[in-house]
């Protein structure tokens, strides 16, 4: 996957979560089913690396929070 191809998943993933503030990655598959898991996963580990999300484990999926939201 090119670089451009990337940033233009990880912004819409973004916005997405920003919209939302807090989700479940079920949801966000769902919402983006031309997208693999694996590949949405990718982009949330940069979104975290970045500090616009947290990516926190449940039972039997994972929440996404938005740190956008967070304190304001």
């Amino acid at each position: 996957m090119s670089s451009v191809v990337t940033k233009q998943i990880e912004s819409a993933v973004h916005r997405f979560v920003t919209q939302r503030r807090r989700m479940t990655f079920t949801v966000l598959s769902h919402s983006f089913p031309e997208y693999t898991w694996q590949t949405l996963f990718q982009v949330l580990h940069g979104l975290q690396e970045k500090n616009l999300v947290i990516l926190a484990p449940l039972l039997w999926d994972y929440e996404i929070i938005s740190q956008d939201k967070i304190g304001k």
